[in-house]
């Protein structure tokens, strides 16, 4: 039996199990409590107009460290220096290191800035609504789709305009499917009238497409989904429209029009700067105060309308957000999305705005924009790289794909991520295994054990999980546009395995309030197995995710400060022995789960 790795290890983060106030005002001071059970000092560095300033720690009744943080900015960066026997090191957000980090790796405590509380605790269900579920009642002939039975094949000649005739009414019939298997809150993929099965490509904002039942029905699918506790929110593209747009129409017919401001053109009408230079995806102009002023600055916006009665929307995905306002030396990114957030927050500050971002994210996550991102880059692809077919790895990024890596790396990728976020922005992310971008994961994963085993973790790790419709009943699917295959309502073609396995994942997830409120750290790290602990100042949660059997691991009882570990997911029940160990079982593939009781 081997001894936790981590287990220890100083420890902080900015949750509400170490911070007294985790989204202070400006002007509070807070207490900031550390865990350093070998320290026989510790000091607080933190940041303050530009310049570092130190206090020396006090140490309280149970063995913790605690400063008093005066908060008198926007973001407060602060690091600790901790001293014992072998020597000092720096506690960093990206964990404990022997060298002198830069800023980056700070912890950083947002002021005057809060993530919706409710983000954290919902888990969101992706619905693509063309392939989800049809009430029968909204198809409309035109002239670019090619309508199809829902049980055809995906066709890959047409694989962009190949219709099922899923609607919004569809999704309002099959509400109980989900509210069943606990969700609350629905993300829709666009709702605008467009050209394509997937309407990135924008044709007007000014309503809902008829083909999904038109505003009147998306008002009923929020008032419904509202009456079982479910939100909904849908996307809205901030970088582009689709060359039908009426407003890129208008754009073209006259170079002098307020349109023609509103997008990039290189040589009126027919050369414009477009997305990844997809002619029919022109790129907007965010220079144009009129553009802000009709898409995304102020009430009478088309951000602010979806927002309000009779839709009621409780947020916005917005779509190639990492993108959105830049194009070569031009750089607005950053002034888009505090516009959005500043429109949305006048509102009802508890909206949410989340934006999609492949990479990347920390650079555009200061925490007065974006919320939170879709977090590929902190939960889907090292999950992805440690469970995932080597032969599937590419699909989840340009180039190379990504590499196989070990438990050891995939921490240690996941701490640099989180690491350079703000705590606020972690929880107020996405955390997501695969979405209507890629494969599905089932077909991500090397087996469907391995597959159960990521769900498990998606479930357990900070941030509001989110996974693609079907997903629940063991829907495959090898790229971005087989994934989008239509949800099978015979039950007879489900596979209960992952039906029954996603309804009780879940289930734990919304009853311990650690696994979406506490704080998060690693107890033991190994290659085929990482152990992590959620915890507030009410529950602690214990997760054990394994790609493979591995030796028991011994956790010392003090230092855990638990005797007990009662089993809440596919665990017994686990208590000290006479040498105060408890022995963590090795088994795998398997995802456990324990509440720790002292």
């Amino acid at each position: 039996m081997e001894r936790a790795t981590h287990l220890g290890h100083a420890h902080h983060d900015p949750s509400g199990r170490w911070i007294n106030n985790p989204t202070p005002d400006v002007g509070e001071v807070v207490r900031v409590e550390v865990e350093a059970p070998r320290a026989q000092a510790v000091s607080l560095r933190f940041v303050r107009d530009g310049e570092a300033f130190w206090h020396d720690a006090e140490k309280t009744s149970d063995g913790s460290w605690f400063f008093n943080l005066p908060c008198t900015q926007a973001v407060v960066g602060y690091r600790f220096l901790v001293q014992d026997d072998a020597g000092d090191r720096w506690l960093t957000a990206a964990g404990e290191i022997n060298w002198d980090p830069p800023d980056m790796w700070d912890f950083k405590l947002l002021v005057g800035r809060k993530t919706p509380p409710w983000v954290p605790s919902t888990v969101w269900y992706q619905i693509f609504p063309d392939r989800f579920a049809t009430s029968g009642r909204h198809r409309i002939e035109n002239d670019w789709a090619q309508w199809c039975n829902w049980d055809a094949p995906i066709s890959s000649a047409y694989a962009m305009t190949q219709m099922y005739g899923g609607d919004l009414d569809g999704i309002v019939e099959h509400l109980d499917h989900i509210s069943d298997l606990g969700i609350s809150g629905i993300y829709l993929t666009p709702v605008f009238p467009a050209r394509s099965n997937h309407r990135y490509d924008a044709a007007s904002f000014d309503h809902v497409d008829p083909i999904l039942g038109g505003d009147a029905a998306l008002a009923r699918l929020s008032a419904a989904a509202a009456e079982r506790e479910i939100r909904v929110m849908t996307d809205l593209t901030l970088n582009h429209t689709g060359d039908q747009h009426e407003w890129f129409t208008a754009a073209q017919a006259d170079a002098n029009s307020v349109e023609a401001g509103w997008y990039h053109f290189v040589n009126h009408p027919d050369q414009y700067e477009s997305w990844l230079n997809v002619p029919s995806l022109p790129k907007l102009n965010h220079r144009s105060n009129s553009l802000r002023r009709r898409l995304y600055d102020g009430p009478d916006s088309v951000l602010a309308h979806y927002l309000q009665p009779p839709f009621n929307m409780s947020g916005w995905r917005i779509d190639v957000a990492n993108m959105t306002g830049r194009l070569g030396m031009l750089d607005l990114n950053h002034e888009v999305a505090r516009i959005a957030r500043r429109t949305m927050e006048e509102i009802d500050p508890e909206l949410w705005l989340v934006g999609e971002h492949f990479h990347d994210a920390i650079p555009d996550t200061p925490g007065n924009g974006w919320h939170g991102v879709m977090n590929y880059g902190g939960v889907s692809r090292p999950i992805v790289s440690w469970l995932g077919k080597s032969e599937q790895l590419v699909s989840m990024t340009p180039g190379p794909g990504i590499a196989a890596r070990n438990g050891v790396q995939v921490a240690k990728t996941m701490d640099a991520v989180r690491g350079g976020l703000p705590w606020q922005v972690t929880v107020g992310s996405m955390s997501l295994l695969a979405s209507h971008d890629t494969a599905r994961w089932r077909s991500l994963a090397r087996t469907d054990e391995l597959s159960f085993v990521g769900v498990g973790m998606l479930m357990m790790l900070p941030g509001a999980p989110t996974f693609f419709y079907g997903d629940e009943v063991g829907l495959e699917g090898t790229d971005n546009e087989t994934s989008r295959a239509p949800m099978p309502w015979n039950s007879g073609k489900w596979d209960t395995r992952f039906t029954d396995w996603y309804r009780s994942i879940i289930a734990v997830r919304n009853s311990h309030a650690a696994l979406s409120a506490g704080g998060f750290r690693w107890i033991d790290v190994r290659l085929d197995a990482l152990t992590f602990l959620r915890e507030t100042q009410d529950e602690r949660v214990l997760i054990r995710a394994a790609r493979a059997s591995t030796p028991p691991v011994a956790l010392d009882t003090d230092l855990l400060g638990a005797r007990r570990l009662t089993g809440i997911l596919n665990a017994q029940n686990l208590t000290e022995n006479s040498s105060g160990v408890i022995s963590l079982p090795g088994d795998g593939p398997a995802l456990s789960a324990w509440k720790v009781e002292r």
